[in-house]
């Protein structure tokens, strides 16, 4: 069956969600962290589909009859817009939302807590990060589709897809798990780096830094 990248849309939501509480613990499964499962999703991956400056490409697995999303790549050609917008259009209602269990934890697990604080307080990026480049990214696979290439061909698609999206743009970072050590190692090897101030666990990419091979 092939295996191919195509945009991202509304649409995809419910599989983005799934990709992301099936990846979140350190690159594998969260689903039983959770009473909530799509909370991760909620903050990483589904306003990528819905808020301004934002793109998202899916990795679906094909055959005759259907198509499975199997990964994703995501993010925003400025992160300053997107927490505006963010903070304008997507938290308000979600902290409506889950913002009682906090007081109220009922049968909330600690990551669904987590999460939840996260979208009441969302950390903003640091100064730095925008210093190194506008752009973020995050970048999901199923663990079965892990170390078969197809992470470098997402960022591939990712880098392009910026070079092109607007003039001046020379770079993208991301914010890692710092348990995931592979994907640590991955990073490394396609050219990302650690930057002047970069916070722990975040690495950037130089478009001319890209490594293709």
């Amino acid at each position: 069956m092939p295996v191919t990248i195509r945009p991202a849309t509304k649409a995809d939501e419910d599989d983005v969600y799934r990709i992301c509480v099936l990846t979140s613990n350190a690159g594998t499964s969260a689903i039983d962290l959770h009473t909530f499962p799509k909370l991760p999703g909620t903050i990483y991956a589904a306003p990528y589909l819905h808020l301004k400056s934002t793109w998202a490409f899916l990795l679906v697995d094909t055959d005759d009859t259907q198509e499975r999303v199997v990964g994703y790549i995501l993010g925003t050609k400025d992160t300053r817009v997107f927490e505006k917008d963010a903070e304008e259009n997507w938290w308000p209602a979600l902290r409506e939302e889950y913002g009682r269990y906090i007081q109220e934890p009922a049968n909330a697990k600690p990551a669904d807590l987590t999460y939840i604080k996260n979208i009441l307080n969302p950390a903003l990026a640091a100064d730095a990060n925008i210093a190194f480049a506008p752009p973020h990214l995050h970048i999901n696979i199923l663990p079965e589709y892990q170390a078969k290439g197809y992470g470098r061909k997402l960022i591939g698609t990712a880098v392009e897809y910026l070079k092109d999206a607007e003039e001046g743009l020379q770079g993208v970072w991301l914010g890692m798990d710092p348990r995931n050590t592979k994907a640590a190692a991955f990073y490394e090897k396609i050219g990302f780096k650690t930057f002047e101030g970069a916070p722990e666990a975040v690495v950037g990419l130089r478009f001319e830094d890209w490594n293709k091979k």
